[in-house]
């Protein structure tokens, strides 16, 4: 399950001025100077419920507690009260290594975490409180946890999380393991393993399992109904039901293990699976389910639930979810759009640029890490710029005769996706072989200034290509490429012809190229598709 943010989302304390570009993910125009720094406290569970008894297999329900700031850059430690005075009578609480306490107060010190492209979400970057309910707590009540973080030179972050009391069935699934560097055509084993940590005996357990472009699953079981792929992320559903009771304290674990099958579209993408008890969420997923499967029936086996760890919690949610990563070793290339334009003095002619995809691998982009790309559009001297399309904006620094414009992708890109802009421009003159260009950019390469990259692409032909007005149009090759005619810039490239009005003739020249101004707005705010359906 996601983080409960404390007072809204974490982001930038923005200067005056600033312009939010849509589908950049960034804010731009402000700067550290503008905005005083703050802590913020981020609880990743909500409403945690502690089940009556001490069933638990993998012991004390934990309050995982994580200590952000507003800014970018690093912090010392900080300081974190934690006043658990809320819990008297409702649950015992076992204190981390990190902490002092007196009483139901504890000091306890605590990384603060720099969020932006490339920290990992690491154990290491939460204070973790482990909680018990004490005998004789009733069922349905709750208490509350204060918590303030404090820090030198930064304002403080105050927040509260509450704890429930319940008596129920409370399934938690034992946590997948990611993969990197598996290669296409090869086939992944999932061990799905889950325990009951609640008081009450599941007498099912429905289990359901999604994966993204670039996995597929090796068998359908007859037991298990299976959807067609949906969406840009071709995300495909299977529902399954398991008729083994699973009582408190005990564990299962599906037999044979669930495989998945690594196809040319992968690069980062993923199999999640989801564990629920009989109910009403677990109806509504079957009652939508797709088509039964003709294998054999898929069972499972007794385990000892020692070896299920909880990761976050039916009495609570968030630990009956699990994911695999897998990082694939698969490569796609990304390319910008040019443009050819011909036009009088005075006319206004549309010019199309864009950027594409020719995979093989889809990529989809879910933290920000990975930095799809966007499209930086920069227009020459003797034009103006009268109509913008959607999804543009104009860059840090940028004017609105010429740019640079920011045009943003999709996060999900499959092989063969392409996106288009098309602009309406004024030529104030006679323009000769002016040239404007259409380059690729994303979040990593505008926050560290740097030339743009990605980790799937080994070539960067292409990243860049001009607009050509009034100038000479692209040959083919022999290899079905393009190259452009004498008196362009000599690179190869791809342009669409838009626009209209008579030709001129040809001066030789090179391309001018722009500089990417930075932005000035840090971006820290990290993009996070919440699997959990």
């Amino acid at each position: 399950m996601g983080f409960r943010r404390s007072r809204g989302i974490r982001g930038l304390v923005a200067a005056t001025g600033a312009v939010c570009v849509a589908g950049s993910g960034m804010l731009v125009g402000a700067t550290e100077a503008s905005a005083a720094d703050s802590l913020w406290i981020n609880v990743k569970e909500y409403n945690l419920t502690l089940p009556t008894g001490h069933s638990d297999p993998a012991g004390a329900k934990q309050l995982h507690i994580q200590v952000t700031h507003q800014l970018q850059g690093h912090l010392p430690p900080a300081t974190v009260t934690v006043d658990t005075a809320g819990l008297a009578g409702l649950a015992d609480v076992v204190w981390p290594s990190g902490c002092t306490h007196t009483g139901a107060v504890g000091t306890c010190t605590v990384k603060v975490t720099d969020f932006g492209p490339g920290v990992p979400d690491s154990a290491d970057n939460y204070l973790t409180l482990g909680l018990n309910a004490v005998p004789g707590a009733k069922d349905g009540s709750h208490g509350t946890v204060q918590l303030k973080a404090t820090a030198p030179g930064v304002d403080p972050g105050e927040e509260s999380a509450e704890v429930f009391v319940g008596s129920g069935v409370d399934l938690v699934v034992h946590p997948l393991t990611s993969v990197t560097g598996a290669k296409v055509g090869s086939t992944l084993t999932a061990p799905i393993r889950w325990a009951n940590a609640g008081d009450q005996t599941a007498q099912q357990t429905v289990l359901t399992f999604h994966t993204v472009a670039g996995l597929e699953f090796t068998e359908h079981y007859s037991n298990c109904t299976y959807g067609k792929p949906t969406g840009a992320e071709e995300d495909v559903q299977v529902v399954c039901t398991i008729d083994t009771p699973l009582a408190p304290g005990h564990a299962l674990q599906l037999s044979p293990d669930l495989k998945v099958k690594v196809t040319s579209k992968a690069w980062q993408t993923y199999l999640s699976a989801s564990v629920l008890a009989p109910g009403a969420q677990a109806d509504s997923l079957r009652a939508a389910a797709g088509t039964p499967g003709d294998g054999p029936r898929l069972t499972a086996t007794p385990v000892s639930a020692a070896k299920v760890a909880a990761k976050s919690d039916d009495l609570n949610q968030g630990d009956n979810y699990t994911e695999m990563g897998v990082g694939a070793d698969n490569h796609a290339h990304f390319s910008a759009i040019g443009a050819q334009a011909k036009g009088a003095e005075g006319q206004t002619v549309p010019v199309t640029v864009g950027m594409r995809n020719a995979g093989p691998a889809t990529v989809i982009d879910r933290s920000g890490g990975d930095g799809v790309d966007a499209l930086k559009v920069t227009f020459p001297k003797g034009t103006t710029v009268t109509t913008v399309p959607a999804g543009c904006g104009t860059d840090d620094g940028g004017s609105k005769a010429h740019g640079p414009y920011r045009c943003s992708s999709n996060y999900i890109q499959p092989d063969g996706y392409q996106r288009t802009f098309t602009f309406q421009v004024r030529l104030d003159e006679q323009l000769v072989n002016a040239r404007g260009q259409a380059a690729l950019t994303n979040e990593i390469s505008d926050y560290e200034h740097i030339p743009v990259s990605f980790p799937w692409d080994d070539s960067t032909d292409g990243y860049t290509q001009p607009i050509v007005f009034n100038g000479p149009a692209p040959s083919t090759t022999p290899d079905g490429g393009t190259t452009n005619a004498p008196g362009t810039d000599g690179q190869p490239s791809s342009l669409a012809a838009t626009g209209g009005g008579g030709s001129t003739p040809l001066i030789a020249g090179t391309a001018t190229a722009l500089l990417a101004a930075g932005a000035a707005g840090l971006m820290v705010s990290r993009r996070r598709k919440t699997a959990q359906r």
